[in-house]
This record gives C-alpha cells, sequence and structure tokens, in this order.
C-alpha cells in the first residue's frame, strides 16, 4: 500500500490521542491476537492456577508483568468511543496492522512476522514443489528488499537479478518499509505475466528489469557447478585453474532443503564411495535453507554419528537430533562451499558435517539465519475471512560445539571471498580451492 505523500501534520494533542489509541491496540494485540499457540494456552494455564481476583491479575492491577488484563483496554475503547475528539482515525484495520507492526517491531527480530491472509493465500513461506513466481528469494534483515538469490535457470536468473541486488521498485511502487513477505506478495503471480523491478546493483548501477513470472520448480539437487566454473569457456563442466576437466573429483550442489531433497541426493549419491573420487564438493552457496527434516536427512547421508543439530526454546529446554548409520557417503573426502547466502538448512548442514570431522569449509561466514520458526494460524479476530497467521521464532539453533547460528553465521575454515568482478577476472576461484585442496594441494 502506498504511503501518502506531504499529508498535513497532525497537532501535539492529535498525535497524543492517537498514540493513545495505537498503545491500547498493542495491548489489545497481546491479549486477543495471539488466540492460538502455545502462548495463549501458557496464559490459560496460569489463569487457571491462579486464585487471585481478576484486578489482581491485570497489568494495571498488580505488579504482575507476566500477564495483561483486559480491564484497563475496556476502558481505554469505551473512552474512545465516546469521548475521543476525532473518531475518523478509528479505522479498525488501519490501526490493527499498526499494532501489529509496532509489536513485531519492538521484538526486533527480523524472522518473526505477522502475516496477512492475502500473504498466506499468495504462497508466502510455501516450501511446495513449484509455485508462479520470478525464481528468487528475498530478506529484509538489511532494511531494503534484497535479493538473497535468484535459483537456477530461473526467470529472475535469466534476466540478470543477482544476489545481493536491492529491490528499490515493484511495477514502480517503491519498496519502502516492505517486508520480506510483502515483496513476497507482491511479486509472485501467475505464470506468463510480467513484473517490472527496479533493480540497484551491488555495483551501484541502477536498472528497470521485466521479468516474466514461470512456473518454478524446486529441484534443489544437482550434479553441475552452480556458476560456469571459467566465465565463458568451461560450460557445464567440472575444471581446473588451467581449465583442464576435473574427473576424480564429484561435485554436488544443494540449492534449498524441500521434502523431496533427500531423494534427489541419493539418487545422485548411488554408488558414489566405489568410483574411485578423491573427493565431494558439497556446493552450499547461495542455498537460503529450507524444511528441519529434510536438513538432518541429509546430514545423515555424510554421518555415521555424532549431533547434527541443537534446538534451544522459548523455556531453555534443550533437545538434539543425532545422525543414524547406514548414509551413503560417509567416507567420502568433503569440501563445502558457503557464501553470505547462506543460510539457515544450510549453515546447519556445513556446521554439522564440519563439527564432526567429515567436512571442510571453504568460503565466506554465512548467513547467520539461526531461528526455529513455527507458523501459528490466527483465529481470534472475529473475521470470516481470515486473521493471518504469526510466523514466530520458539528457539535458537546451535552448532553441535554448542555455537550459536543467529546473527553469527558459520565462520569458513578457509576464508576465500569472490566478488562478481573477481569472478568475471579469475573464474570460481572458491571452486578451485575446493579442487587444490581434494587434490592434496
Amino acid at each position: 500500500m502506498e504511503i501518502p505523500q506531504d499529508k498535513p501534520q497532525p497537532s501535539f494533542a492529535e498525535r497524543t490521542a492517537r498514540n493513545a489509541v495505537v498503545v491500547f491496540l498493542l495491548l489489545a494485540i497481546v491479549t486477543l491476537a495471539f488466540g492460538l499457540g502455545w502462548l495463549v494456552q501458557d496464559l490459560r494455564q496460569d489463569d487457571t492456577k491462579s486464585s487471585a481476583p481478576p484486578a489482581e491479575q491485570s497489568l494495571g492491577g498488580s505488579r504482575n508483568n507476566e500477564s495483561v488484563g483486559a480491564a484497563i483496554i475496556d476502558e481505554i475503547v469505551n473512552l474512545l468511543k465516546t469521548q475521543y475528539v476525532d473518531k475518523a482515525v478509528l479505522n479498525e484495520d488501519t490501526l490493527r496492522q499498526a499494532a501489529i507492526d509496532g509489536i513485531i517491531g519492538a521484538l526486533n527480530d527480523s524472522h518473526t512476522e505477522y502475516l496477512s491472509p492475502s500473504e498466506l493465500k499468495a504462497g508466502a513461506l510455501s516450501l511446495d514443489s513449484s509455485y508462479d513466481g520470478i525464481g528468487a528469494s528475498v530478506s529484509d534483515t538489511s532494511g531494503a528488499v534484497t535479493i538473497v538469490t535468484p535459483f537456477r535457470d530461473s526467470p529472475a536468473e535469466k534476466a540478470g537479478i543477482r544476489q545481493g541486488d536491492i529491490v528499490l521498485k515493484v511495477d514502480g511502487e517503491a519498496t519502502d518499509g516492505w517486508t520480506s513477505q510483502q515483496a513476497v506478495e507482491r511479486i509472485r503471480g501467475q505464470k506468463g505475466t510480467p513484473v517490472s523491478l527496479e533493480i540497484k546493483h551491488t555495483d551501484g548501477n541502477i536498472e528497470t528489469i521485466t521479468v516474466t513470472r514461470g512456473e518454478i520448480p524446486i529441484e534443489s539437487v544437482f550434479t553441475e557447478p552452480n556458476l560456469e566454473i571459467i566465465p565463458g569457456e568451461s560450460g557445464k563442466k567440472l575444471v581446473d585453474r588451467d581449465g583442464k576437466e576435473v574427473t576424480d573429483v564429484a561435485y554436488i550442489a544443494i540449492s534449498q532443503f524441500h521434502d523431496r531433497t533427500v531423494t534427489e541426493l541419493r539418487a545422485k549419491l548411488q554408488g558414489i564411495e566405489s568410483k574411485g573420487y578423491k573427493g565431494l564438493i558439497l556446493d552450499l552457496r547461495s542455498n537460503p535453507g529450507g524444511l528441519l527434516q529434510a536438513t538432518v536427512d541429509v546430514a545423515d547421508e555424510f554421518l555415521t554419528s555424532g549431533t547434527i543439530i541443537s534446538e534451544v526454546d522459548a523455556n531453555g529446554g534443550k533437545k538434539s537430533w543425532s545422525a543414524k548409520s547406514g548414509g551413503l557417503a560417509t567416507k567420502i573426502p568433503i569440501i563445502i562451499l558457503q557464501d553470505n547466502g547462506s543460510a539457515s538448512g544450510s549453515e546447519v548442514l556445513a556446521s554439522a558435517l564440519r563439527d564432526n570431522g567429515r567436512a571442510q569449509i571453504v568460503g565466506v561466514r554465512s548467513f547467520g539465519k539461526g531461528t526455529v520458526n513455527q507458523l501459528q494460524q490466527l483465529k481470534n479476530c472475529g473475521d470470516p475471512a481470515g486473521c493471518g497467521a504469526l510466523y514466530l521464532s520458539v528457539g535458537r539453533w546451535l552448532t553441535p560445539k554448542g555455537d550459536q547460528i543467529e546473527g553469527l553465521g558459520v565462520k569458513p575454515d578457509i576464508e576465500l571471498p569472490m566478488t562478481y568482478d573477481e569472478y568475471l577476472d579469475q573464474g570460481d576461484i572458491q571452486m578451485f580451492k575446493a579442487i587444490d585442496l581434494l587434490h592434496g594441494k
């Protein structure tokens, strides 16, 4: 929704009154909007166990800051309805959204978001095997809508959109203040239809790119390099620094983790340890993550034992996932490639293999998305069209060695940055390093 410009500024009294409305709505949302899931269940258990009168349980009637009472909210509502001078600003939809945004913003957690019914309908957070769109993942953690990665062979990639590009406008509308889910909702659309994106590339150049949306199949495991290793020369071959084809090293790229990823991977790993390879390059660059169980299942193919990942939940409880025997590639040496677009599941996999002594990591520090998130449908808004959902952080991932991923990422064993210009000039230097390591150089 476009924000009107040059609007007359409200007086101090109007601002004060409007702030009171927002305060009321913030409290109301805490009490009412979290109507489904573990949070409200905990509050109900507390209420059930307590014998204190309601006034003592409310925020306004006691010093118990862990509960929010409705009495003061009802009083504010009645005062606003009967005495507030400018009832025109009491638009429920607008103020409710402002209140929700205020709550989410106060958390300072870019991974917790409110999703409107329309965003859910548009496929936000969907991990289906295909969808209609341009084929790119986006993030808003930098304060701007940023391309985390364009998917391989997608309309976005073919149109020239690259990792790190900032989306300034969508169909002429500025993206200032948009969340990643708002961007997804606007950029996705029926296949065959165009969308105009004003893009600021990492080199500072700005251009408008029109992308024709397509059906995006979500194949996730590949045996050909993501990048042409020597631009304009090597095609889809795995080659060394001299352009010589490398046949004694296996290569697998995983672009994300969905419900078919481990099946795809197993098909590619069949017999890999009997073919005489000196090692395997596991390319996780620009992998934004995906499903936890898919990530754990993939790790199992490379490990025989050990911790894969641990979760610390909202109450401080900890649980871990451990590897099982029976994987197809538990002995072959592994070099993992990662970049700052490697996030979530790819960080879990990289740290699991590295911490269990199965791999070295080459590249740069990964993205640092280490929250456990759940989608909780909201039901108590009274709107038959739906209330949306809360995508909330409920825990933190820890690596097998106990290191936090969130905000820190996974540090590579061999730090080797590669800019787009360096790639054009020197080729895929990270791939060359992985080949050298597996060749013992």
